[in-house]
């Protein structure tokens, strides 16, 4: 398993990692490596912690033998969790107000004198977001630039406050496809504080389609629920259990929220999981506003896989519901995957394909 080129850079300082190092958001097996890339580190007594938002990333470095104990995948840091981390390392995300809410989240788990380091790519908007360190931290700078990356570092001083989940939680009201909901986000999670076009245009699609009527019996699957409109709405409109499915921590902590603040909890299942791999059983319907992005790379591998997937997970008749940018090449992936699709809209940029499990 390859290391991007943020880890690379991070590699060059390897040396300078002592002691306890929380690692945060890691994007690869780095942390894994941080441990057994050079022999001499076991004599530095070196405790690597990984706090994993995708379980991607937490299966890989579970999967290659980091121990389980080393490994966290939620939304915030578990209480119990050390406060006297003597480094803490940030991938800088894309959506800039996670690196705020990371920061928040782990700089009372620094010990006095400890280190932040922030890491990435420059067209992740690194080279600005260092300065978010300056207010929190003394002796901020760049510490090396390779590879199109930089890493900067910082110091703490003084105590840091502590972090309290609610004061980062988005909550508003939506009317969509007639019904109303109390949506709850938190940063880095997709469509944070607003309701995306292309699900506006699936739910109003799915509320007069034929099949979306009497189906309280239904098992129906969100796949990448994001905040949880698109489960909650189902829930909500056709009385059926959902299955809401990320492979973001933050997310399905959004989307438990939602269904809380809507009463709806009954009938929420959550399954963490990399595309399709920890799903059970067979649906009657899939829907999905699936991802297309990786960080700030292009990746249509996530959709891919789910089309792939799909038929052991859809039953006799079951179908699948896509919204997507009309660009994206989904047509031909559909029709490989399940002989055939449908678009049932295009508007505004987006495109709503439809697909069936042959009998």
């Amino acid at each position: 398993m390859k290391l991007n080129a943020a880890s690379l850079l991070l590699e060059r300082s390897i040396d300078d990692f002592t002691g306890k190092v929380l690692v945060a958001n890691p994007e690869d097996i780095f942390p894994f490596e941080l441990v057994h890339a050079h022999s001499d580190l076991t004599d530095r007594k070196l405790q690597v912690t990984a706090w994993c938002q995708s379980k991607t990333i937490y299966d890989q470095l579970l999967h290659i033998g980091m121990p389980e104990e080393q490994l966290i995948f939620a939304a915030t840091l578990p209480d119990g969790t050390a406060t006297d981390f003597d480094h803490i390392i940030l991938y800088q995300p894309k959506a800039k107000e996670l690196l705020d809410y990371l920061l928040a989240a782990t700089l009372p788990h620094l010990a006095l004198t400890g280190k932040v380091w922030l890491v990435g790519d420059n067209k992740s908007g690194v080279k600005s977001s260092h300065k978010k360190l300056q207010p929190l931290l003394d002796n901020v700078g760049k510490v090396d630039s390779a590879r199109h990356c930089m890493l900067y570092c910082g110091e703490k001083s003084q105590p840091s406050s502590l972090f309290r989940l609610e004061d980062w939680l988005q909550s508003w009201q939506q009317d969509i496809a007639g019904q109303t909901l109390t949506l709850v986000s938190l940063p880095g999670v997709f469509g944070h504080g607003k309701l995306d076009v292309g699900t506006k245009l699936l739910l109003e699609h799915l509320s007069k389609h034929r099949f979306m009527s009497q189906v309280q019996d239904a098992r129906i699957l969100d796949f990448g629920c994001g905040d949880g409109i698109i489960a909650a709405w189902l829930a909500q409109h056709t009385g059926a259990s959902i299955t809401a499915l990320d492979d973001s921590a933050l997310a399905l902590k959004a989307t438990e929220l939602t269904f809380a603040a809507n009463n709806l909890s009954a009938q929420l299942t959550l399954v963490a999981s990399n595309g399709l791999r920890d799903i059970k059983g067979r649906f009657n319907y899939v829907i999905s506003n699936p991802p297309f992005h990786t960080g700030i790379n292009t990746d249509y591998s996530i959709a891919e896989q789910l089309f792939m997937g799909i038929k052991a997970h859809l039953t006799l008749n079951g179908e699948l519901f896509v919204v997507a940018n009309d660009f994206l090449p989904y047509p031909n992936l559909l029709n490989a995957a399940l002989g055939t699709h449908t678009r049932l809209l295009r508007e505004q940029g987006f495109a709503i394909y439809h697909a069936r499990q042959k009998k």
